[in-house]
């Protein structure tokens, strides 16, 4: 018994081989343990990413709980179906195994959205001691808030838009239009205004009042160039001073008579003359340089012929207008006149000039027909700052005198006020005179948040002509401007920028390079290819300089800080580096609201991330 108890005290002693044992069981708890702070951060940060992209779900999606036309519960299930492919696409984690959005709230009076869900993410370490998989739970409210919105958004409708180009900005323009303005209108507004644009912007009705009055033709009312009844010749002598005889024919020295019809003496016939020497029944003739007609080499008379009277020196036309308003050496440009040749579309210098009549110099309508009465427009050719002409006189780039009609459209303003967005009755905005350019069909919708009359535009789209990008940018500025307001319906006035409360946002959207400039409302010489023929260009450079000259100072003008407007940007189908693309890039508000998109798909998500933006700085979460 003595030699058991030191055996047993050995045997409790002995630790030899227990310690590998006793550390692998620890070493599976350590790294459990230690292990649980790298899954613990790998789920909150995924966790995180969840919440943002929930969120977004939650202020992107918030506009729809107004939508109509489906039940509650169809409502809530394509809400929910929406948020779980935002937020799988935005947690963008291969690992998360599960992620569910499955909780709706929606309260239409408060304007609230409230979501739910959870994800799961599996374990690296902890599950070593049983664990596979953590998850967390997510809630995510958006709330419409106390901020009105005004979205102008400028579209190029050029010629190299139309086709597909043109379908698929019309596609992502009724999503954005049906994304920003809400069909509740109370208590906060949004608003949209649409600018197409191309070679100009066409304003419809408003033109007056932005470019000021046009002075209309003046109304023909008479042509003639003779007085009196007809005498008939009955002699004509071969000699230096060639005489003429008829009948009592009471002319007087001075007076310009027309002489047709005689026979034989051809070289006589169709011209105009002044009498001299005049008796009862014969006078000489001089020609309209004071020279005595010398008919001595004519052929023979052999009798007949035709004289009257005319009105004024040379038997030029003498028109009637009351109140035409020309001046001496002024140009029309003549129009609708009946019964008469070589006079319709033409420019004439007008001369002799009373109130109600004037001549038009180089033309006679001796021969050309019978003017029908009360026919034909006298249209003025020139402009001045405050009343314009319904035609434009000018040099071409080519040297040629050419003319070109008003249009509805508008241009850039020189001057003082080029770049700024000082109202148009300070100072108008240019008119445009475009010629086979053509002014765009479509024409500016100001603020409204009447969706139907946007979807309209979009629908009615019309592409052609150049691309004057810089008016696109310049008008969606002048859109949002309180200083245009007077000019429009009451309910599409902008309100008084960083008003408290207040989004202001313009979009701009190209799909080309800016090649059109103006002067004096013609395209300018230094417009770039693709703007036209240099014939229908006026013979000056732009007042306001070269096309990405102008879209960047406009660019700088909109983005001051006292106009509170974030810009966006998208050019559709440009190449990043080209000129286009730079101006883009250098216009947005930021570098995260310019967007380039390649196809119908880029440019719809463009939009949509767009709408998204403008929804985030509206709501509050």
């Amino acid at each position: 018994m003595s030699r058991f108890v030191p055996l047993l005290q050995r045997f409790a002693k002995d630790e030899s081989g227990v310690f590998a044992v006793l550390f692998g069981l620890m070493a599976i708890v350590l790294i459990a343990l230690g292990g649980a702070t790298v899954d613990y951060v790998s789920l909150e940060q995924t966790r995180q990413r969840a919440q943002v992209a929930l969120d977004a779900a939650a202020l992107a999606l918030q506009p729809e709980i107004y939508r109509s036309g489906l039940t509650q519960s169809e409502l809530e299930a394509d809400l929910l179906a929406k948020a779980q492919a935002i937020v799988l696409e935005r947690i963008g984690d291969i690992d998360v195994t599960e992620a569910q959005v499955d909780q709706i709230g929606i309260d239409t009076e408060a304007g609230r959205l409230t979501l739910g869900g959870n994800f799961a993410l599996p374990t690296r370490f902890v599950r070593l001691v049983g664990v596979e998989q953590l998850g967390a739970s997510l809630t995510a409210e958006a709330v419409r808030g106390a901020v009105d919105v005004e979205v102008a958004v400028a579209l190029d409708v050029t010629g190299s838009m139309s086709g597909q180009r043109l379908r698929d900005l019309q596609d992502a323009l009724d999503d954005l239009i049906d994304a920003i303005v809400q069909d509740e209108q109370e208590p906060n507004y949004t608003k949209m205004a649409l600018i197409p644009y191309a070679q100009a912007v066409n304003v419809g009705g408003f033109a007056e009042a932005l470019r000021g009055p046009i002075r209309g033709p003046a109304d023909i009312s008479s042509m003639s160039w003779a007085t009196g009844g007809t005498k008939n010749i009955s002699g004509i002598t071969k000699s230096s001073r060639a005489s003429v005889t008829a009948d009592r024919h009471g002319f007087r020295n001075g007076a310009w008579v027309y002489i047709w019809d005689v026979n034989n003496m051809n070289q006589i016939n169709q011209r105009a003359y002044q009498v001299a020497n005049r008796s009862r029944d014969t006078f000489e003739l001089q020609d309209e340089n004071g020279n005595w007609v010398d008919s001595r080499w004519y052929d023979n008379y052999w009798g007949g012929g035709q004289v009257v009277e005319c009105l004024v020196a040379r038997c030029e036309t003498v028109v009637t207008a009351n109140d035409h308003g020309f001046s001496e050496g002024d140009y029309t440009y003549v129009r609708d006149v009946s019964w008469l040749n070589g006079i319709n579309d033409r420019t004439f210098r007008v001369t002799n000039v009373t109130t109600n009549t004037l001549r038009l110099e180089g033309y006679s309508m001796i021969g050309q027909g019978t003017y029908r009465a009360n026919t034909g427009k006298l249209h003025c050719t020139k402009q001045s700052a405050l009343v314009g002409c319904d035609y434009y006189l000018f040099t071409s780039a080519s040297n040629r005198t050419t003319v070109h009609g008003i249009t509805s459209c508008v241009t850039e303003r020189g001057g003082a006020e080029a770049f700024t967005d000082a109202a148009p009755s300070i100072r108008y905005v240019g008119r445009n005179y475009p010629g086979s350019n053509g002014c765009p069909t479509n024409q500016i919708v100001p603020l409204t948040s009447n969706k139907s009359v946007l979807h309209d535009m979009s629908d009615a789209l019309v592409a052609r002509g150049s691309t004057s990008g810089s008016l696109g940018i310049l008008w969606s500025w002048y859109m949002l401007s309180p200083e245009f307001g007077y000019v429009w319906p009451e309910a599409s006035r902008p309100a008084n920028y960083k008003r408290e409360r207040l989004l202001k946002a313009a979009i701009i959207m190209t799909d080309g390079e800016f090649n059109t400039v103006h002067y004096d409302g013609v395209i300018a010489r230094n417009s770039a290819s693709g703007s036209g023929s240099n014939n229908e260009k006026i013979n000056r450079d732009a007042h306001n300089g070269a096309s990405y000259d102008q879209a960047r100072a406009y660019c700088d003008a909109m983005n001051d800080a006292s106009t509170g407007i974030a810009v966006y940007t998208v050019g559709f189908g440009i190449v990043e580096g080209s000129n286009a693309a730079n101006v883009l890039r250098y216009c947005a508000s930021s570098a995260d609201n310019y967007f380039l998109a390649a196809n119908a798909s880029d440019l719809s998500a463009a939009f949509e991330k767009i709408a998204r933006n403008i929804s985030s700085l509206r709501l509050a979460q």
